[in-house]
């Protein structure tokens, strides 16, 4: 993976960036932060393709693309990631032609979509509670999804008949179903 400290210059000299220690210390503390949320961020794009299915190379593009270039997912770690979340069971791979060539299509399975819900659900939770600590303010659309109070699993709204949580078995009247259905959601 790269990150934007490896790409960084510097501009004079002396500046803490010229610092290996200090250069080191950036680069792990990425390293851990990106390693955790990249598979989450693979399933999100796997996922948005639905019946389409996307190929490794085009999926490293659109990350790209779509984090402004903060996250760079290069093939010798993507591929890795895709075969592990297919063995997992979170994605099924089904060759397509494409171009005269047979490539690797990627397709999230229903086990996938229940694992990306509960994390993205968790993720949420995670950065809604530490907002305040490094003062950041974010919006999501709540009007789309709820979070389970018990598991954090999200649980999206657009279900007509949603009765309890299937993560954890919370009743849709203790995640709130019901009072945000009268609210219009």
């Amino acid at each position: 993976m790269s990150f934007l400290i490896k790409n960084l210059k510097a501009f004079q000299s002396k500046v803490l960036i010229e610092s290996q220690n200090y250069k080191n210390y950036v680069i792990n503390f990425e390293s851990e932060i990106v390693r955790g949320i990249s598979k989450l961020i693979i399933l999100s794009f796997i996922e948005e393709m639905g019946e389409d299915g996307i190929y490794g190379y085009k999926l490293a593009r659109k990350i790209k693309k779509n984090t402004s270039n903060m996250l760079i997912i290069e093939e010798g770690t993507l591929y890795p990631i895709l075969r592990r979340l297919n063995n997992d069971g979170l994605l099924k791979i089904k060759k397509k032609e494409f171009d005269g060539r047979l490539r690797n299509y990627y397709f999230i399975t229903e086990q996938g979509k229940n694992i990306y819900n509960h994390l993205t659900g968790f993720f949420i939770k995670l950065i809604e509670s530490i907002t305040k600590l490094i003062n950041i303010e974010i919006i999501h659309k709540k009007d789309d999804y709820i979070i389970c109070p018990n598991c954090t699993n999200r649980i999206s709204l657009r279900e007509s008949d949603i009765k309890f949580c299937n993560v954890c078995g919370l009743s849709a009247e203790n995640l709130g179903v019901e009072e945000d259905r009268k609210n219009g959601n």
